[in-house]
């Protein structure tokens, strides 16, 4: 990539031009990283980060080596709902860290599966946009290019990717409402549609419910749930002394993804169905509940 600077009112530090002018960085940390790894050429020179710029200076930034990413093979299937050069979505099973410092993750396993990108910006590996719990299953996107990924994180933030989770919880939450409660002094909204009630001996009744969150808090789900008095069926960490089923999971998924296409602008939805144990769930108590 090649750009001559130009209609700029004096010096300014290559480190700010670089992240404003060479969307591909995205940011003024990415942009240093690149300055320091000699990726970026000032007038056919090697930069610095502290290196001003004035107008007729070109600047040149050099894709760097690509990485050959080293993965052990883990033994756990993932279904692929979705890929192209640019972003996959993958159905995370339950039980497993989307990222992290660990080598059983979900970024790990896509990058065994996934089809490399040949795009300018590929990334080494494709590159989780946003996360789930680890006890949570449903669909995550991954971005295979840094232009992509810097695309999915500003429509993240800008509230422009829709998700929408299926969740069985204890008691009858018939009907559909909204949970305004605020999570750690921020702002936390969750809109629920109830799909499904039936009676229960032990827990009184299940209710099979639709959530949509309009803000993204850490366990933002669980919490109001909790805090409404309708725990999430199997989530023993916000239990406390409530009797839940336990080892059967956390009976949450996100079932629906919606969200613009980083490079064709296109509306992309995705949606899988919950896994079975949930309506199986409901059956079975359901039947002790008439057979009592």
């Amino acid at each position: 990539m090649r750009v001559k600077v130009k209609n700029i009112p004096g010096d300014i530090r290559l480190t700010d031009y670089c992240a404003k002018h060479f969307p591909i960085l995205g940011s003024r940390s990415a942009a240093k990283k690149a300055i320091n790894g000699g990726n970026v050429f000032v007038n056919n020179r090697r930069s610095f980060e502290t290196d001003l710029v004035s107008n007729g200076d070109v600047i040149v930034l050099k894709k760097p080596k690509r990485r050959n990413v080293k993965i052990e093979n883990i033994p756990i299937d993932v279904d692929i709902i979705f890929q192209d050069e640019y972003l996959v979505v993958a159905n995370k099973p339950a039980g497993i860290a989307v990222n992290g410092n660990r080598n059983k993750t979900l970024e790990n396993i896509i990058a065994k599966i996934a089809n490399r990108s040949f795009e300018e910006d590929a990334l080494d590996q494709p590159v989780a946009a946003h996360r789930i719990d680890v006890p949570t299953k449903g669909l995550v996107i991954l971005a295979k290019t840094k232009s992509a990924l810097i695309s999915i994180n500003k429509a993240f933030q800008n509230n422009q990717v829709q998700k929408a989770y299926i969740a069985v919880v204890h008691g009858d939450l018939s009907g559909e409402g909204r949970i305004e409660t605020p999570i750690d002094g921020k702002s936390a909204i969750t809109e629920y549609k109830s799909l499904s009630v039936v009676p229960s001996k032990v827990f009184g009744h299940l209710t099979m419910l639709r959530l949509a969150l309009i803000t993204g808090r850490t366990h933002q789900l669980r919490i109001h749930l909790k805090e409404k008095r309708h725990l999430i069926v199997g989530d023993k960490q916000y239990a406390g002394p409530q009797r839940t089923i336990l080892g059967k999971g956390l009976f949450l998924c996100s079932c629906e993804l919606s969200l613009k296409h980083p490079k064709t602008n296109k509306q992309l939805k995705f949606e899988i169905e919950p896994p079975n144990r949930f309506s199986r769930l409901l059956e079975r108590e359901g039947n002790r509940f008439r057979k009592e």
